[in-house]
């Protein structure tokens, strides 16, 4: 006899759905820009968006044979300049403070803000957490 097999669940997807319906719901810093936060797991390369939202599983373990631990990065990104550096911070404490609330997410790397990626005079904070999550039998 052979075990079920057990499909587990889009870490990307289950973060990302959640930050989505979440997010506008939340007190988060305006940063007097006119749209909403977006949420979503690509960045066009050489390209800095404003008042985004970005995850991406980098990584994590089994935990047992239904459950999973993934890992994923969470980026922040205000306007990218250092008048708005602290308020970008505060939306991503808030973020995680959420997180750890409603989905029990596990924090592996605190808020820090680092340089954007495609361009350095800008800013970005990015935190890490590890949720645990249950795979569906097929």
């Amino acid at each position: 006899m052979t075990a079920p097999l057990i499909t587990q669940a889009d870490a990307q997807k289950v973060l990302t759905d959640y930050l989505y319906a979440t997010a506008p719901t939340l007190s988060l810093p305006t940063l007097d820009l006119p749209d909403p936060w977006s949420v979503g797991t690509v960045v066009q390369p050489g390209v800095t968006p404003t008042k985004a939202i970005r995850v991406r599983t980098i990584g994590g373990v089994d935990e047992q044979y239904v459950a999973d631990r993934p890992r994923l990065d969470v980026r922040v990104w205000g306007d990218g300049t250092y008048l708005t550096e602290s308020d970008t911070a505060r939306t991503a404490r808030i973020l995680l403070a959420h997180l750890r609330r409603d989905l029990r997410a596990t924090v592996v790397a605190d808020p820090i803000a680092l340089p954007d990626p495609a361009d350095g005079s800008k800013t970005h904070v990015i935190f890490t957490v590890e949720l645990l999550l249950r795979g569906d039998q097929s």
